[in-house]
């Protein structure tokens, strides 16, 4: 689009499209291709469930729509249902290792920041995907239980990592309080995501940035 034909209206989509490539060139081909297999394998979950209800959707069937292998499934989900979801095999185990990790080398807040950044900025930055998944979990409402189930595993996992880093008597309070705001952050970078179409990463840069202001607003 040439600078005579660019309005002030095509200016907020042109900054979400530089934003997203910028993102995505920050990813090596490995791992893009890895999320991008990950993303196929959670839309043929998700297209799957619609078509023929959570009990009538397999493994297999979700391998073969997303064009792999089971053995391929089983490399990032540990269940249909985590597919589904979109929740990694890994989960709050391996989350947990590698905020430990990251406390080597830095300091709690740091590590903490890091760990999040990188765990959101693997999310698919697909509006349809999102919403596909909405009417999945509105048909199943057993699912919700189910993310609910592993989102206290990873908040648990994280709280007992980044306890083990504080000294003194307060040091579980701490990091609780600590994993209770990088979620709140996170939740809200989602939104902020979806509301002005730029993607995930940008999204809670821009956020935590928010948080850190001379003028706080908690």
């Amino acid at each position: 689009m040439s600078d005579e034909t660019t309005t002030a209206e095509d200016m907020p989509a042109i900054d979400a499209r530089e934003d997203s490539r910028e993102a995505e060139a920050s990813l090596g081909l490995r791992e893009r291709k890895k999320r991008d297999s990950r993303i196929a394998m959670h839309r043929a979950a998700l297209e799957l469930v619609l078509e023929h209800g959570l009990s009538g959707v397999t493994v297999e069937a979700i391998a073969q729509r997303a064009g792999v292998s089971t053995r391929t499934f089983f490399n990032h989900w540990s269940t249909k249902e985590s597919a589904i979801i979109g929740v990694l095999s890994a989960g709050g185990e391996q989350i947990g290792e590698r905020l430990r990790h990251q406390l080597e080398e830095v300091g709690p807040q740091q590590a903490l920041r890091a760990v999040m950044r990188e765990a959101v900025a693997t999310a698919p930055f697909d509006a349809g995907l999102r919403d596909l998944k909405k009417q999945v979990m509105a048909k199943e409402p057993k699912l919700h239980s189910l993310s609910s189930g592993n989102l206290l595993s990873v908040q648990t996992e994280m709280i007992e990592a980044l306890t083990e880093a504080y000294d003194g008597d307060d040091a579980q309070e701490r990091a609780t309080l600590g994993v209770q705001i990088g979620f709140a952050v996170t939740r809200t970078a989602f939104s902020v995501s979806m509301s002005r179409g730029i993607d995930i990463a940008s999204a809670f840069d821009e956020v935590l940035d928010r948080y850190d202001a001379d003028d706080p607003l908690f």
